[in-house]
């Protein structure tokens, strides 16, 4: 983690001042380098193969199966949730780790103003890393499933476009859930767990003691409610709307932000 020390004099800074810190803090770690492209390629792997297992089908398949190509292509984005989440609290527990958090408390002693510009930053380089890959694996996996004769979308096709925008912004919900267990926990492995608790442990123990709210988890949610087109063609759906999908992944995320934001005021470094 690379400490910054601001020029302006100690009271003096504003927020614009904290957010060129915390930017030069994050372009200058390696891990935001090898989470990008770890992300990158399993992503556009997954992403291809998905749309190549769904070739050389015949017709009665895809209408019997109800196929989705938009919904085909962006599960690929699970690939972005896990490392997103990683990353998500790597951003903040990092500095823990390497005992920095002191060495920017120190020069940054307003510790508002402080976190905001970490929750500016990171939410503002996450929805533009996912929003691209969204739309890149978009485009590669139809271009695929055109090529190959298999049904296909564009960005005009009933819901598509909304599902893309939709998945580029829920993956993002998901890391900063992270980042609110890295406020919380102050460790690496601990905000890790706990995301892979709610992502994973959470949906399982739903389903075995409420069905029902299965489709109100996480992954549900991000995997058919926000990249399935049917609901917004008017086709079969589960009760989550996209819309409340990103809304219902926006408080998971809020939770932990508000409960680590609380803890991040209030106690010692």
């Amino acid at each position: 983690m690379t400490s910054v020390t601001p020029t302006t004099p100690a009271g003096h800074y504003r927020l614009s001042n904290a957010i060129r810190s915390e930017v030069l803090k994050l372009t200058s770690l390696r891990s935001t380098k090898i989470t990008l492209a770890v992300t990158l390629v399993f992503t556009f792997l997954i992403a291809i193969l998905s749309a190549t297992s769904s070739l050389h089908k015949t017709t009665s398949y895809y209408f019997d199966t109800g196929f989705d190509p938009t919904h085909q292509v962006l599960t690929s984005m699970i690939t972005a949730v896990l490392t997103g989440g990683v990353f998500g609290a790597l951003l903040i527990t990092g500095e823990y780790a390497s005992g920095t958090m002191r060495t920017t408390l120190t020069a940054l002693p307003r510790r508002p103003l402080l976190l905001a510009a970490k929750l500016c930053v990171t939410a503002t380089a996450l929805i533009g890393v996912c929003e691209l890959l969204s739309f890149a694996v978009f485009f590669i996996g139809q271009a695929i499933l055109s090529g190959g004769g298999a049904p296909s979308a564009t960005l005009a096709s009933p819901g598509a476009l909304q599902a893309v925008v939709f998945t580029g912004l829920g993956v993002p919900l998901m890391a900063l859930m992270a980042f609110g267990f890295g406020l919380i926990f102050r460790s690496t492995a601990g905000a890790i767990a706990a995301f892979a608790g709610v992502m994973f442990v959470m949906p399982l123990t739903v389903h075995n003691f409420w069905h029902g709210g299965v489709p109100y988890m996480p992954p549900n949610i991000l995997g058919s409610s926000l990249d399935n087109t049917f609901v917004n063609a008017g086709g079969p759906s589960g009760p989550v709307s996209p819309g409340g999908g990103l809304a219902l992944l926006a408080l998971y995320a809020l939770v932990p932000l508000v409960i680590g934001s609380v803890l991040f005021l209030k106690r010692d470094a």
